[in-house]
C-alpha cells in the first residue's frame, strides 16, 4: 500500500486529527493502518483487529465509537469483515483512498 500525500485531507497535513471532534473518525483508522502497511509491509498486509485498535492506537476511544467508525467503513466499502466471533473481531482493508 502506499499513501499519496496529495490526496490527504488537510487536517493529516497539518496533524490536527486528534484535536478534533470525534476523533477517531472510521478515515482516521483506516489512515492508521495503512500507515501501518506502509512502514511495516511485511507484517502488516491490512488486516486489523478491534483489540490492536483499542489496546495499542486509540486507547482512550470507547468501543463503541471504533465499532461505529469501522462500520462507517465497511458501508462505504472501504473494509470487510473478516471475523464477527466476539474478541476476535477482524476487518481487511479492499479499498485504499489515500493511494
Amino acid at each position: 500500500m502506499k499513501i499519496n500525500e496529495d490526496k490527504l485531507p488537510i487536517k493529516y497535513v497539518l496533524g490536527i486529527e486528534k484535536d478534533l471532534p470525534n476523533f477517531p473518525t472510521s478515515f482516521d483508522i483506516l489512515l492508521s493502518e495503512i500507515k501501518l502497511c506502509v512502514r511495516m509491509p511485511d507484517r502488516h498486509k491490512g488486516n486489523f483487529t478491534l483489540h490492536a485498535l483499542k489496546t495499542y492506537r486509540f486507547t482512550e476511544t470507547e468501543e463503541d465509537h471504533l465499532l461505529n467508525s469501522i462500520n462507517e467503513l465497511v458501508e462505504l466499502d472501504l473494509v470487510k469483515v473478516l471475523n464477527t466471533d466476539q474478541g476476535k473481531e477482524s476487518w481487511t482493508i479492499t479499498t485504499n483512498p489515500f493511494e
